[in-house]
């Protein structure tokens, strides 16, 4: 899928479950928030695809951090970085597996 110039993984003929991995309705929403980060860091809590942390980076934030519980989540994040040509930039877009009240209280 391709949606405001981010490329995504998705998943359309799973046997279970009814999600693609884009929720096409915060389209709006993750353009809006990508207006905001340039020259910010971010954090993108419950990150689950990756798309307002893929729509930071390539608006101008210096570093995003995703965090999800889910490996599917972290995993296929992965994937939609290479997509779109951020794989060689670990220092500005990663992806973190853990609990999110784990994860605020580490910081």
């Amino acid at each position: 899928a391709l949606e405001n110039g981010i490329r995504y993984q998705t998943f359309p003929y799973q046997k279970q479950g009814q999600k693609t991995s884009v929720y096409c309705d915060q389209r709006e929403n993750r353009l809006m928030v990508a207006s905001l980060c340039h020259g910010k860091n971010v954090l993108d809590l419950c990150c689950y695809h990756g798309g307002f942390s893929l729509n930071a980076a390539k608006h101008g934030a210096i570093k995003v951090v995703g965090v999800d519980s889910s490996q599917d989540a972290i995993d296929t994040c992965r994937v939609n970085v290479k997509l779109n040509d951020f794989d060689d930039d670990t220092a500005k877009i990663s992806f973190v597996k853990m609990d999110i009240s784990e994860y605020m209280k580490s910081c």
